[in-house]
């Protein structure tokens, strides 16, 4: 069973729920997709993910936020929304279990995913200080996990061919429209496009939204990275998990940006192991 469900008043705040069969209570994943943080792409590519983890008896909150494109997207609207959205899974009126709550991202959404888990130590009166429903664990897939990297990388700026070849497996953009304004913006990468200035001119405000930064505040974090993904590098991955004690690197051997987020994948195995043994 599937709820599309609001968790504010803008269009693209707002979550769908996946229950499994039974009465639960259950466990809880939050799944947090990708797409370059771009009003292009939904969680089309994670649905196979969602479908796998409710048959493996979790409820699933996917969650959508405003993303480039959007008015208000970036720093700090996105993360507001993100935050605001898994707060939200203590309102939903569902048999959940909150005791049990984990959070997943792909790509982009993995560092959103991973940003989420280093909430409890922003500073007061920070976007996203506070969180108020506690995490069990996060798991980061192909994640941008470094943005100080990806900004000096100017990762993304393919983005502004719009006729470009997309990545193996990549799914078709789900909102085209929105890709002439994207591509606009991204002559300087799509981490400075989000954020809204480099690392170099703003490294405090990098320390308060890129994960390998960030303080860490008690969440376990599993980090798994194909070693031939050829959108976002694997070291990224490896240098959040070198950083934080509670950051665990996983390699992906021979995977690349989408085949990590295959069902039967070696990345996705792990990713489901170690999501049953901190929810169980």
């Amino acid at each position: 069973m599937a709820s599309k469900i609001a968790y504010g008043s803008l269009p693209s705040q707002f979550g769908v729920l996946h229950l499994p069969a039974g009465s639960g209570p259950f466990p809880v994943v939050v799944m947090v997709h990708g797409g370059w943080w771009a009003a292009m792409w939904d969680d089309t590519a994670v649905q196979p993910l969602i479908s796998d983890l409710v048959g493996e008896g979790y409820a699933v909150w996917s969650v959508e936020y405003r993303r480039m494109g959007e008015a208000g997207a970036g720093w700090p609207g996105t993360f507001s929304d993100i935050a605001a959205a898994v707060d939200f899974v203590g309102s939903l009126d569902a048999p959940l279990d909150l005791s049990r709550v984990a959070v997943v991202g792909h790509s982009a959404g993995g560092h959103l995913a991973t940003w989420t888990a280093h909430r409890g130590a922003l500073p007061a009166g920070v976007v996203g200080a506070e969180p108020s429903v506690a995490l069990v664990g996060v798991v980061s897939v192909a994640g941008v996990l470094d943005l100080v990297a990806a900004d000096g990388a100017r990762l993304g700026t393919e983005l502004a061919d719009l006729s470009r070849e997309p990545p193996r497996g990549a799914p078709g953009p789900s909102g085209p429209d929105f890709w002439p304004l994207v591509a606009a913006g991204v002559g300087e990468g799509m981490t400075r496009f989000f954020v809204g200035t480099s690392a170099v001119a703003d490294p405090g405000l990098y320390a308060l939204v890129s994960p390998a930064e960030m303080g860490d505040a008690g969440v376990p974090v599993l980090a798994v990275h194909g070693s031939a993904d050829e959108v976002i590098p694997q070291e990224f991955s490896r240098t959040y998990a070198a950083r934080h004690a509670l950051g665990e690197f996983v390699d992906s051997p021979g995977g690349d940006h989408f085949s990590v987020i295959e069902p039967d994948s070696h990345a996705w195995s792990v990713a489901r192991k170690w999501l049953a043994d901190k929810l169980s």
